[in-house]
């Protein structure tokens, strides 16, 4: 049995190749997902896992939707087109089914420029009775080469991840129609 479970283990490390070589996570909670060893928040990459606190003061991870295709929406408090959009993701888990598709708004500003705490998470979430996940970020999920955190170069920055956890698309702003057009070629 020991000679048996070597090969496959052999097998499975010499069938991969250095970019498709996967961590498997040894987790108590049981989950089926992987992480990669590089990652990087650059577009046609697997980008990296975070762990942030939710507008209930939950902790939720990225990796925690592998297999669906997701939205993260980084928005600051202040921004007047983050207002506006910020219903936008509970209509298209609608319109796709929340088995296909997550929203995550990851609001890195309050609305004087600090990180937002969880009391100013739960009360965006509840003044625009938002249903779909509300985090809180900071600047440190920002970074312009895309190595150590997201490209953003203005609000709201929206990337899309497919169901692989490949990074697949990155916008600046908000177009309905491009984000709509990216969720049907995925599905």
């Amino acid at each position: 049995m020991k000679n048996i479970l070597l090969i496959l283990l052999t097998l499975l490390i010499v069938s991969c190749s250095p970019e498709e070589k996967k961590l498997a996570i040894d987790s108590s909670d049981d989950r089926t997902w992987e992480v990669w060893e590089n990652c990087s928040q650059k577009i046609g990459e697997h980008p990296c896992n975070f762990e942030l606190l939710n507008h209930t003061g939950e902790k939720v991870e990225l990796y925690d939707y592998y297999g669906k295709i997701i939205i993260i929406d980084l928005s600051t408090m202040w921004c007047g087109v983050c207002n506006t959009i910020a219903t936008k993701g509970d209509e298209l888990a609608l319109r796709y089914g929340s088995e296909n598709l997550v929203w995550l708004t990851i609001l890195i500003e309050d609305y004087y420029g600090e990180s937002p705490d969880q009391s100013m998470l739960s009360d965006w979430q509840s003044r625009f009775n938002i249903q779909s996940q509300v985090l809180g970020g900071s600047r440190d999920l920002i970074d312009h080469t895309a190595e150590n955190g997201y490209p953003v170069t203005g609000w709201p920055t929206l990337v899309v991840i497919n169901r692989d956890m490949v990074l697949t698309h990155g916008i600046s702003g908000w177009s309905e129609n491009l984000i709509t057009q990216w969720i049907e070629e995925m599905l």
